[in-house]
């Protein structure tokens, strides 16, 4: 078939036009089949400006077309006239011949005009295209590469955007779930930062990272505030009466500094004055030291009653901070928290408790129950399978009640579970 696409005297040529008849007497052509070609075209219709007739127009154009003519060197050309295209999309012929028009300035096709305005093929009699005058799909051909590749930045820009629009939403429903659920703080500043970052013109893109930055610096400014509030009055003549002596787990230091000095896995936190439950406690202890009947930390532990506000330290057993914070990596780097101490964990537990939505009358119940320690230990464990497999724990609040429940019974093995996360 000749090579020449010539371009009737009476059509007004365009740049776009000329383009496509350059494109249309190209040597170079892929070797690419109609079905590839018809693809790529298909998803670029968006980034290459085609309006709906167009694409209707082009995708009639692209199933009159045979697949033989697309192989090789041939040029596939399609001779439909302009009456019989309009009653196939339904519209009238001035609206196919822009639609057309668009198509060609798109360089998609190309006009390859007989001298009298007609379009036909001649075909010989092994069925290929010896002259054909109609629209050359050569253009397409040739551009094959470039169209595929616009196809994918737009996908690509697509798939971003709608992340981008799924991020907006989730991380602006918890910075006003975090407002709204923090009554002793003012944090009316960031929400007011957060509606003015949705209300602005920038891009979707641009609005979600600017809501993640002000997400953390919420998150670091509440983590900083707790902190704050947890922290240990430092009193140099602070009495040691609510200290709580046990035989310490971890022998990695003198038996007696680790008892005088270091917390233990099963203590209750030490730095605090112990509630009302827990001073029924030791209230025994205290009378018979004011006796002076000094008693071993093993017969303190013997005389500790069992009932529901008891700490169940069979729970922590091999469990130690150096452990938790091995395992919960995703809590601190997502929550922006360090588990360097019972303390920092302690302090950690409201941040943790919001991070998993559990409410505060069943972390109230829990520390009640368990001991604060226990509880905040289990807390960071349920945060941790949470953050690493979300579709495994739909409720993290039910799973950490069922878990303190067993824990209650003694039968949660805590420190299996540690060392499993620690090991995956």
């Amino acid at each position: 078939m000749p090579t020449v696409s010539n371009v009737s005297s009476f059509r007004k040529v365009t740049p776009g036009m000329l383009a496509s008849q350059r494109l249309a007497m190209s040597n170079d052509i892929p070797d690419i089949g109609k079905s590839e070609v018809a693809i790529a075209l298909k998803r670029a219709a968006q980034p290459l400006g085609l309006a709906s007739t167009a694409y209707h127009v082009l995708d009639i154009l692209l199933g009159l077309s045979k697949p033989e003519d697309w192989k090789g060197g041939n040029r596939p050309v399609v001779a439909i006239s302009n009456e019989k295209l309009a009653a196939y999309v339904g519209r009238s012929e001035r609206t196919v011949i822009r639609a057309i028009k668009q198509l060609v300035e798109a360089q998609v096709l190309a006009y390859r005009d007989s001298s009298t305005g007609r379009r036909w093929v001649h075909r010989n009699d092994t069925g290929e295209i010896t002259y054909a005058y109609g629209l050359d799909f050569t253009p397409a051909r040739v551009r094959y590469h470039e169209i595929k590749k616009l196809a994918d930045e737009w996908q690509a820009k697509l798939n971003a955007d709608r992340e981008a629009r799924r991020s907006v939403t989730k991380v602006s429903r918890a910075i006003v779930d975090i407002v709204e659920a923090t009554d002793d703080v003012d944090l009316s500043d960031f929400h007011d930062q957060m509606m003015a970052i949705l209300e602005s013109t920038m891009t979707v893109q641009k609005k979600a990272a600017d809501l993640q930055n002000l997400y953390d610096l919420l998150v670091e400014a509440l983590n900083k505030d707790w902190k704050n509030k947890d922290q240990p009055a430092k009193n140099e003549n602070m009495s040691s009466e609510y200290d709580t002596d046990v035989t310490p787990l971890f022998n990695t230091s003198s038996q007696d500094s680790c008892l005088n000095k270091r917390p233990s896995a099963n203590a209750e936190e030490q730095f605090n004055k112990p509630n009302a439950a827990y001073g029924d406690e030791i209230a025994p202890e205290r009378e018979q030291a004011e006796r002076g009947g000094a008693k071993t930390p093993l017969d303190r532990e013997q005389k500790r009653p069992k009932g529901r506000f008891s700490d169940h330290s069979g729970t922590l057993d091999s469990v130690s901070i150096s452990l938790l914070e091995s395992a919960c990596t995703a809590v601190q780097s997502d929550f922006g928290l360090s588990f360097d101490s019972w303390p920092e964990l302690l302090s950690a537990a409201e941040v943790l408790r919001l991070g998993i939505g559990l409410s505060e009358t069943a972390y109230a119940d829990a520390c009640g129950k368990l001991g604060r320690q226990t509880a905040t230990a289990i807390l960071a464990v349920v945060a941790e399978k949470a953050l690493r497999d979300p579709n495994k724990i739909s409720s993290p609040g039910g799973y950490f009640r069922a878990c303190c429940d067993r824990a209650a019974e003694g039968k949660l093995a805590l420190a299996r579970s540690l060392f499993g996360l620690a090991a995956g």
